[in-house]
């Protein structure tokens, strides 16, 4: 009995840190909603908007190429480069352009 008792114990401590710890990427979730309901003010916020994009973008699009046959790999890389290329400098551009 008090092994039943312990194994149910264990069990339901690791259930309540396991539902926490999910819930950790729901909150931070929710808070990155939050700030992208806030529009961007100054430029410096714009350009690190637009380099963020950019950046998770490119991160997709990889992944995407990833998926594909070997063969069209290197042609999707090299476009997710010049899009990748593209959006940074005109996230450049609009730092500058004030």
């Amino acid at each position: 009995m008090p092994n039943k008792f312990s194994s149910l114990l264990v069990s339901l401590v690791l259930a309540v840190a396991g539902s926490a710890a999910l819930a950790q990427p729901v909150a931070i979730e929710e808070r990155l909603l939050e700030r992208g309901a806030v529009a961007d003010m100054t430029p410096q916020q714009r350009y690190r908007t637009a380099i963020n994009e950019a950046n998770g973008g490119y991160k997709l699009y990889l992944a995407e190429c990833a998926a594909i046959a070997a063969a069209e790999r290197m042609a999707c890389r090299r476009d997710a480069k010049a899009l990748f290329d593209r959006d940074m400098a005109a996230a450049r551009a609009m730092l500058r352009n004030r």
